[in-house]
């Protein structure tokens, strides 16, 4: 299970799955067990960060995009192997 932080005040256990809620909306995926979500609060708002830093990834697989290669077949996931990417 990943790790929260809260930093510079004090949120409730309701807000925090909240945002974790947010998160997983936002990106889509299974959240990475090593991922550390870190809220601070800053007055009525409530900045995110990850560590390590978050990286979304969109994955091209015969003219559709999924932003989990785990959701492609096994064909798809041969042929986005098998690809060769652009040099430039």
């Amino acid at each position: 299970m990943f790790k929260v932080t809260v930093k510079g005040g004090t949120l409730s256990r309701a807000e925090i799955d909240a945002y974790i809620f947010y998160t997983k909306k936002k990106y889509g995926i299974v959240l990475p067990d090593e991922l550390e979500i870190i809220l601070e609060v800053d007055g009525d708002y409530v900045n995110i960060s990850y560590d390590p830093p978050f990286v979304f990834r969109a994955h091209r697989a015969t003219d559709y995009l999924v932003n989990d290669a785990a959701k492609l077949n096994d064909s798809k996931l041969s042929e986005m192997r098998d690809k060769i990417p652009n040099t430039l």
